[in-house]
């Protein structure tokens, strides 16, 4: 098959974002798999990020969701692939890409990774209300499948009707590292040492990430909140690492919060196997790839049925599941530190057995692959 990807930016496979990682990953499986495939980045950055076995034609950013520019129909004319792949939602070019494949009769698939989320309809509700009614669900439901990451009932919320195949996020093994230091957590927080450590990774969103719950939650655990270390890991995210700092100051809990900023590569996976415990208390998500790369380094995940991979941690014990409220979070915490070695042994094995049967790169490409030829066939 010759497969056409579209991504807004570039695919980045080191990175926060996790629309990019999946990108990254799920075209070099498929080209593994002996597939002709094409990516087509849109953005300014001159410089390609390459993908083993993948071609990559960079276009210029535009932000028209009504016509397909004519230099992207040239390099669709010359790739003419037999099928195309859109990712995330509210993206003026799959929009008109779309179109322009409609036209030429050729089959499309749409990830929202997320993004059919009815919490985000709270967002800039004058816009996105006439963008999802007119062009947005009108697109998505003249695909061949959409893809759920494990968001299958906010997709279908959202009004799809669409066939869904459901292939969740995943891990390449290989890029996890053999060994780790712990010295990296304890030199970075000192006054952590002797703490339960809970150290959340991922872009500082204060709404999507729940992090205006956690604060509070961790103040209300009174004399108990001197027992907790919360490490916040990952980037600025429009203004938020103002508003937690505030937080944090406002109802004192300055000793058990650290800000560390960014970490990629061993830094990261060294500070997630270092700590007691792996946090992520969101509002909404697709398929987090940092909750996955927690379970597959064996680290307890602390999650919300939102951060939850389609909910397996809930279903096979697999982890310390809680509502992502203040009241929520707060008993969640409070299990983990009181929990036995034993309980802990038995849910990281649960955990473990997920990953490995749910979310490897050769099991959802496969179920991709598949997903393509029934389309295909069906066209």
């Amino acid at each position: 098959m010759k497969i056409l990807h579209f991504i807004e930016g570039r695919c980045n496979p080191d990175t926060a974002n996790g629309v990019d990682k999946t990108i990254y990953f799920l075209t070099r499986e498929l080209a593994s798999l002996g597939h002709e495939v094409h990516l087509i980045s849109e953005t300014a950055k001159k410089e390609e990020i390459p993908i083993p076995g993948v071609t990559i034609h960079r276009v210029e950013p535009f932000r028209n969701c009504f016509s397909c520019p004519p230099h992207i129909r040239a390099v669709i004319d010359e790739i003419s692939p037999d099928i195309g792949h859109f990712h995330s939602a509210y993206v003026p070019g799959n929009i008109s890409l779309s179109k322009y494949l409609r036209e030429k009769g050729i089959p499309y698939v749409v990830t929202p990774n997320g993004n059919c989320a009815r919490v985000l309809m709270k967002r800039r509700p004058w816009l996105k209300f006439p963008y999802k009614y007119f062009l947005e669900r009108p697109y998505m439901n003249r695909a061949a499948f959409i893809q759920s990451v494990g968001d299958r009932s906010e997709i279908e919320y959202y009004g799809v009707t669409a066939p869904i195949i459901e292939a969740l996020n995943g891990i390449d093994l290989a890029t996890l590292p053999n060994k780790s230091d712990a010295t990296v957590l304890e030199k970075a927080v000192p006054r952590f040492n002797g703490r339960f450590i809970c150290v959340f990774v991922g872009r500082l969103d204060i709404e999507q990430k729940a992090l205006d719950l956690l604060i509070p939650a961790v103040a209300s655990l009174g004399d108990d909140a001197r027992k907790l270390g919360i490490l916040l890991v990952g980037p600025e995210w429009k203004g938020s690492l103002v508003r937690i700092e505030e937080m944090i100051r406002e109802y004192q809990i300055e000793d058990s919060f650290q800000l560390y900023g960014s970490a990629y590569g061993d830094e990261k996976f060294d500070l997630v196997k270092g700590a007691n415990a792996f946090i992520y208390p969101s509002r909404w998500e697709g398929l987090p790839f940092a909750v996955v790369e927690a379970m597959a380094v064996g680290q307890l995940c602390l999650v919300t049925p939102a951060s939850d991979p389609a909910g397996l941690l809930a279903k096979n014990e697999g982890g310390v599941v809680f509502p992502s409220t203040l009241e929520g979070i707060k008993d969640g915490l409070r299990r983990a530190i009181t929990m036995s070695p034993g309980e802990r042994e038995k849910l990281l094995e649960s955990s473990a057995r997920i990953v490995r049967e749910n979310m490897t790169w050769d099991v959802i490409g496969r179920i991709i692959e598949k997903g393509y030829l029934v389309a295909l066939e069906k066209n």
